[in-house]
């Protein structure tokens, strides 16, 4: 199972696989508390927020 992890990992780091499809919002760190709020009452139809520093 480990080695599977590991691949899966290699590829995510070598752009073989995207996962921008998974956050429907991304905000700054800045807006980490209204993110958190629109996912959980899944207002402007929020289902995962990704929360990058410095973006």
């Amino acid at each position: 199972m480990k080695r599977a992890l590991w691949t899966a990992l290699d590829r995510l780091a070598a752009g073989e696989i995207s996962t921008a499809h998974m956050a429907t919002h991304t905000v700054s760190l800045d807006d980490a508390a209204t993110a958190y709020d629109m996912f959980q009452h899944k207002t402007d139809g929020c289902v995962r927020a990704v929360i990058r520093p410095g973006l």
